[in-house]
């Protein structure tokens, strides 16, 4: 809704990663840079791990839009899957039918895959997002895979990306073997106050922005602190600043709109926005310590997949209350314009007209408007106070 008014092309906050906006911190570039390097090395397994919203399927995301068409890629985000279950997703995600077959059929047919495109020059990779849900069992089934191969190169590399706890899998005992095959690994960390300025601007230039609305230079630490630093609740915090920008007609963005932008979001959300969509944090440092941004605080971690759907549909509902409310607006700004004629020509009308006739007039006119005033109604008197054009 506000895009339109700073001039945007378009949202430069989606909560969906879009790879468009990629932003090349010095850990997410090491991590992208280490993706790079696994798939010309075309063997072995990359493992990048971070906290839930830190850019992890941002930058599988990235990598994907940039491959040649010498690769063939899929992605997957995994729930807990056995070993057959990985099998027959995996199967399923290279068009294999795998309804009534055993797992042994199933993994044929797959080699087949795999030889019949590596005959044909291509590059086979799977991408394993949110691995960490996976049970140890199934992680080592990735590596029974990797060892379909052809003039001693493997015909399938798989990238992992997760949250931490795949760390924890990787480091037990019975994984040696798995992890005699990782040849990269890199953890993403979030951002700090310098890095966050420089993210909330590089995605806003991403959009046309002209400095419009200015930011000053004291809210970005002020942004860093309250949300860790974590990109997602970067984008969740700084998509509802430029909204409130929006409507109180801002020209610029300063510490109090932060603040008040802050306690709104407490007082709606009551931790449920951030429980969804950010998992556990630093209590210590995320969203304030005051109890009033206490509240903006998650209650419990959910997957980076359960919360991609869940602010998908954020996206979708926010655009349907963007339009109502742009008419909303719009209405608004129409009757202060009709009302404001009204006024005018009842006063144009009272001076150029002799004494005698004004108290008619004045009858009529104060009526006139007594009905323009009306027509706003229940219906719109409930936004009309936030939103009242100046």
């Amino acid at each position: 809704m506000y895009e339109a008014y700073f001039g945007f092309t378009d949202k430069p906050f989606r909560l969906s990663p879009d790879p468009r906006f990629f932003f090349a911190s010095p850990h997410h570039e090491k991590a992208a840079s280490y993706l790079q390097y696994g798939l010309s090395s075309g063997e072995g397994f990359i493992v990048v791990t971070g906290p839930i919203g830190s850019g992890k399927t941002m930058i599988a995301r990235h990598l994907l839009a940039n491959l040649d068409d010498s690769v063939v890629a899929v992605q997957i985000a995994t729930t807990c899957l056995s070993p057959d279950e990985l099998v027959r997703l995996v199967a399923a995600k290279f068009d294999i039918p795998v309804e009534g077959l055993s797992k042994a059929d199933i993994l044929k047919r797959l080699e087949q895959c795999f030889l019949s495109l590596h005959a044909k020059g291509l590059q086979v990779l799977l991408l394993v997002d949110e691995a960490q849900n996976l049970p140890p069992e199934t992680v080592e089934e990735l590596r029974m895979l990797s060892n379909f191969q052809q003039d001693d190169k493997p015909l399938l590399q798989s990238f992992l990306l997760g949250q931490e706890e795949l760390k924890a899998i990787i480091a037990r005992p019975d994984m040696e073997q798995f992890r005699q095959r990782v040849i990269a690994s890199c953890h993403l960390q979030s951002f700090d106050c310098e890095q966050t300025q420089e993210y909330i601007e590089h995605r806003l230039q991403q959009v046309g922005w002209e400095g419009k609305p200015a930011l000053n230079e004291a809210i970005f630490s002020m942004i860093c602190e309250q949300t860790a630093g974590i990109p997602r609740k970067i984008n969740i915090l700084m998509d509802r600043v430029l909204l409130f920008a929006f409507l109180e007609e801002m020209e610029e963005v300063d510490e109090d709109a932060i603040s008040q932008v802050l306690a709104e979001m407490g007082e709606e959300f009551s931790g449920a926005l951030s429980s969804s969509s950010m998992g556990e944090v630093n209590r210590d440092n995320a969203i304030g310590s005051d109890e009033g941004a206490a509240r903006f605080l998650p209650q419990r971690t959910w997957s980076d997949q359960e919360a991609e759907k869940l602010l998908n549909t954020l996206d979708n509902v926010t655009e349907v209350l963007d339009k109502v409310i742009e008419r909303k607006i719009a209405t608004i700004r129409y009757l202060d314009t009709q009302i404001i004629k009204k006024r005018r020509l009842y006063q144009a009308t009272v001076q150029s007209e002799p004494m005698s006739t004004h108290h008619h007039h004045d009858m009529e006119n104060s009526g006139a408007l007594a009905e323009d005033e009306s027509i706003l109604g229940d219906d719109d008197e409930a936004c009309a106070p936030t939103m009242t054009a100046r």
